[in-house]
């Protein structure tokens, strides 16, 4: 469930981020959605899908493991800001962020905001179980 759940919510965070700072890059050197449209949601979809069994579920289990379920949900919630602020420097070159003004705070917001609501989804169904 939380497979689904993650890969929704980084592709909402992926596209919000798209929409909000890449929509200023005005370059056909840069294949945003502006250039390659909903192919742009696809990759992103399914760049999410390849990334919870590979990071996210390994990290997620092994952090609760070894702290309780506060300290888990709360260090999954700050890797989520860290891991947008990681997005944002590999989606948008140097020179993008330079010359279009681009934020990387934008992307450690939305991200935080996605891994907010995974925590909340995640504590909900820890406790309906």
């Amino acid at each position: 469930m939380l497979w689904f759940v993650s890969m929704i919510l980084f592709t909402l965070a992926t596209f919000g981020l798209e929409l909000w700072e890449g929509n200023k890059i005005s370059t056909t050197e840069y294949y945003g959605f502006q250039n390659i449209g909903f192919v742009f949601i696809f990759l992103a979809f399914l760049f999410s899908a390849v990334l919870y069994p590979i990071i996210i579920f390994p990290f997620s289990w092994v952090v609760r493991m070894i702290a309780n379920p506060l300290i888990s949900h709360i260090m999954i919630l700050l890797l989520s800001g860290i891991g947008g602020y990681v997005f944002f420097y590999k989606a948008y070159d140097e020179r993008f962020i330079q010359e279009y003004h681009l934020n990387s705070s934008i992307a450690i917001i939305l991200f935080g905001i996605a891994g907010s609501i995974y925590v909340l989804v995640d504590y909900y169904l820890d406790q309906r179980s």
